[in-house]
């Protein structure tokens, strides 16, 4: 019952939450069973924002130890969610996986579909981890259970997070082609163990082609501010639009090939140019200033006119904006900090912060209709601030941006002013860093 009432509002903040584009739903069939294999880098975010877009119902494999207490474990099970136990929560615990690996059988066996990270865990780097191999070893027993009656598919998921734990963050989830397991069927019947191991490493494979990967993790940052500088320049020089996140993909894709390209053929260059970015993102952060400020088409365009264009952009936005502010941000506010005190782990830290914005935002919400009802009497007036909330801060998200680019020119300016040999090297270096990464080879 709770999964019913609660999917559509986790639908609804979740796209608030982060800037989110999907690809791939084509490939999740509406009859046979199937198993969503995703790559794991957000906590809880991770298994609800995959099935959120799935057309059936997902059954859930959360880690075990999770299920503490009488009323956890119903509230989990209610929300669709199963245990499965790891050898890190001791011998005992693991016993306990033969329940779960009863129910997958039973869920597979009847057409359903189910959803389980085969990494086995969690972390937030732009890799794939060894995939357990306990989940082949269940979906191939099923498949020789089933003799051919029915094909179990699996289906590889891509989460690509521009920074996972980032209110409106970019997100880009790639549901790939699916995987039937009759491809392994005359080999387990052969061997069972080279079979597991086949289909383990066709997952991954799989698993791969779906995010972006970088081999070396102490060039992640590296990867990053590629993305920064030049991913959405280079679509806009392309004519393509620099905000669809297909397209980010794609793009986001062949910088990190030209990293790991770097990497492999000369590691001390790659080491250097990390150094030399890094050192250039400093001085921007030093003087509060974002990279795109410095690009020669946004100089270009810096004049007297798109000046009074920001100032009366600011002029009549703000009033609005700092409405929307006090309607829905209080909610966000508290959930940040409850987040910050609570977060143990970075992976954790977007479950707590999204999950409790949307529990705090709607009873704010709730309580704001109540007293414009109290104090007006009127049910047109509750029914106008009904629809006044979330516009607001739909215009909030939306005016932000607006207001970050409009400050950041003032910035600018405020350097060019205050020193305008400084502004001129960070304009040059950048063009430099830029010149470096066209040139790079895949």
């Amino acid at each position: 019952m709770l999964y019913h009432i609660i999917k559509p509002l986790v639908f609804i903040f979740y796209r608030i939450f982060y800037q989110l584009q999907v690809k791939g739903t084509e490939n999740l069939p509406k009859e046979k069973a199937f198993v969503l294999v995703p790559n794991h880098v957000n906590g809880f975010i991770d298994p609800v924002i995959t099935g959120l877009f799935s057309p059936r119902k997902i059954r859930f494999f959360a880690r075990g130890d999770v299920f503490k207490g009488r009323f956890v474990k119903w509230l989990l099970n209610d929300l669709n969610v199963s245990p499965m136990y790891r050898l890190s929560e001791g011998y005992s615990e693991l016993k306990k996986n033969d329940k779960t690996f009863e129910e997958c059988r039973r869920l597979l066996t009847g057409r359903k579909a189910i959803l389980i990270f085969p990494e086995g865990i969690c972390r937030q780097d732009r890799r794939v981890k060894k995939l357990k191999k306990g989940l082949a070893r269940i979906i191939l027993s099923v498949e020789q259970e089933l003799k051919g009656s029915e094909d179990i598919l699996i289906i590889p998921v891509g989460l690509n997070y521009s920074a996972p734990s980032r209110f409106r963050s970019r997100l880009f989830i790639n549901f790939g082609e699916p995987v039937p397991l009759s491809l392994f069927r005359s080999r387990y019947e052969e061997d069972k163990v080279k079979a597991i191991n086949e289909c383990t490493r066709q997952m991954e494979a799989e698993m791969k082609k779906q995010i972006v990967l970088i081999d070396n993790p102490d060039l992640d940052e590296l990867y990053d501010n590629f993305v920064e500088i030049y991913s959405r320049q280079s679509l806009e020089e392309e004519g393509k639009d620099p905000y669809n996140l297909e397209l980010e993909y794609e793009k986001n894709r062949i910088l990190a090939a030209k990293i790991n390209a770097l990497d492999h053929r000369n590691p001390e260059q790659a080491k250097a140019l990390n150094s030399k970015i890094a050192l250039y993102m400093q001085d921007l952060k030093k003087y509060k200033l974002r990279d795109n400020l410095l690009r020669q088409d946004r100089l270009t365009r810096m004049n007297l006119k798109s000046i009074l264009i920001d100032f009366l952009l600011l002029w009549f936005g703000l009033p609005l904006y700092w409405i929307g502010l006090a309607l829905n941000y209080p909610p966000f506010k508290l959930a940040r900090k409850m987040a910050d005190d609570k977060a143990k782990m970075k992976e954790f830290y977007a479950s707590i912060f999204a999950n409790l914005s949307m529990l705090l935002w709607l009873p704010y919400y709730v309580f704001q209709l109540v007293l414009a009802q109290r104090f007006s009497h009127t049910w047109w007036i509750t029914l106008i601030w009904a629809m006044l909330v979330p516009a607001t801060g739909w215009f909030v998200l939306g005016f932000y941006p607006v207001m970050k680019k409009a400050f950041g020119r003032w910035k600018l300016l405020g350097l060019v002013k205050k020193n305008k040999k400084e502004a001129e090297r960070l304009i040059y270096e950048r063009e430099e860093i830029v010149g470096i990464i066209r040139s790079l080879e895949l």
